[in-house]
């Protein structure tokens, strides 16, 4: 008679550092989220790293701090562990996990053709899928990081959605440049791209949880968008749309100019309505010539919006349901390490206090190593959701153990 192999447990460890120099701080945080190991051998790992730091530099010392390992990063607005929030800084999170099988993939030029992009991350999928089926393996997630700028994050992650199988989990986040909105960088293995993505599939024995809310209410009334074209809204019930939000900002006593609108923008971002109740939100990133706004994903014309706000606790309130959504889609499995992908605009309104939302995950998730950044846009689909692309959002994925 066979006898079945036991499951071998997934330890996970995270770290930080502050240090100026790139190779010393990747060093110091990869060292650090190796310790916890115990010995074990790295699997893969997550990269998150200031703009100041060169992104394809820091993979290369991670993986030799931490033979073995495959690493994706991407650079934030923000470093996240269960240590706190930096700025200028990089986080790590290693994993080692003996029975996850997984494969990474790297792409640039994704702004040009987001369909041919998604294509070769996902290409091999389905004989990945089918082999790891054989071993047991037959929970798969994919893990995305992309470019914050490029427009193009919501039909990159549909097409890997379709690309790879049906009520597939994707989950992730859009890389930023800590509130420059000028340039992000995502790579993997030891290479970096502008107008970027990397996708780690990942086949595993149970489930990740994956969980997402954002806790926003809207400030203004309906709005309908009378003429957009892709992720560019032109006008705003027949107004150019920076024109609304400068009208908008004067009521906040903000004189709102078009070459530093970013940070503004992007703290009151569009909601899109259907039935009045907020369904999704995109962050204009910049202001065309024409009074037009860019956002981090398409807004329909047609569509009725409303500019969004949040509280700081609903924020907290927020990140902790999302948390809480993770732990059930665990399915009763424990947590080894919690990733954290968390809208730029809400570390902004949280400021100094954005230490509640990871105590608030941690609320959830005790003892657990926690990694993450304030990203661009935010990523999660999952079962009984069939958006995947948010802003806005604080998104928890539950790495089980």
């Amino acid at each position: 008679m066979a006898t079945q192999t036991q499951p071998r447990a997934t330890m996970s460890g995270s770290g930080r550092s502050t240090v100026g120099d790139t190779r010393r701080a990747v060093e110091e945080a990869v060292r650090m989220a190796v310790k916890p190991l115990a010995g074990n051998a790295p699997s893969f790992g997550f990269l998150f790293v200031a703009p100041r730091h060169d992104l394809g530099v820091a993979l290369g010392v991670a993986e030799h701090a931490a033979p073995g390992a495959t690493f994706m990063g991407c650079t934030t607005a923000g470093e996240i562990t269960e240590r706190g929030l930096t700025r200028g800084g990089v986080a790590a999170l290693v994993v080692s996990s003996p029975d996850t099988v997984f494969e990474l993939r790297t792409e640039a030029g994704v702004k040009a053709d987001p369909a041919q992009a998604a294509r070769r991350l996902c290409d091999g999928f389905a004989a990945m899928a089918k082999g790891a089926a054989g071993r047991g393996l037959g929970a798969s997630t994919s893990i995305v990081l992309t470019d914050g700028l490029n427009g193009a994050g919501e039909e990159l992650v549909n097409q890997i959605m379709a690309a790879t199988r049906p009520f597939q989990q994707v989950v992730g986040g859009a890389a930023g440049d800590d509130g420059a909105f000028q340039a992000t960088t995502v790579g993997g293995g030891t290479h970096a791209h502008a107008d970027g993505a990397a996708v780690l599939h990942t086949f595993s024995r149970t489930p990740w949880g994956v969980g997402v809310d954002h806790g926003l209410k809207s400030t203004t009334r309906a709005m309908r968008v009378t003429r957009a074209r892709r992720n560019v809204v032109h006008e705003l019930d027949g107004r150019p749309a920076f024109e609304v939000y400068r009208e908008y900002a004067q009521t906040k006593g903000v004189q709102l100019q078009p070459d530093s609108a970013g940070p503004f923008l992007i703290g009151n971002e569009l909601g899109i309505l259907v039935f009045d109740e907020i369904k999704r939100a995109r962050a204009p990133l910049s202001v065309g010539p024409d009074g037009s706004l860019s956002c981090a994903a398409d807004i329909p014309e047609g569509a009725h919006v409303t500019i969004l706000d949040g509280e700081p606790d609903s924020m907290v309130s927020a990140a902790l349901r999302a948390a809480e959504e993770a732990q059930r889609n665990l399915r009763g499995a424990r947590a080894s390490a919690v990733l954290l992908f968390d809208c730029v605009c809400r570390g902004m309104i949280l400021d100094r206090a954005f230490g509640r939302e990871i105590e608030a995950v941690q609320n959830v998730f005790p003892d657990v190593p926690v990694a993450g950044l304030l990203t661009y846009g935010e990523i999660a689909r999952f079962k009984g959701r069939l958006d995947g692309w948010h802003n806005t959002t604080a998104v928890v994925a539950a790495i089980p153990a």
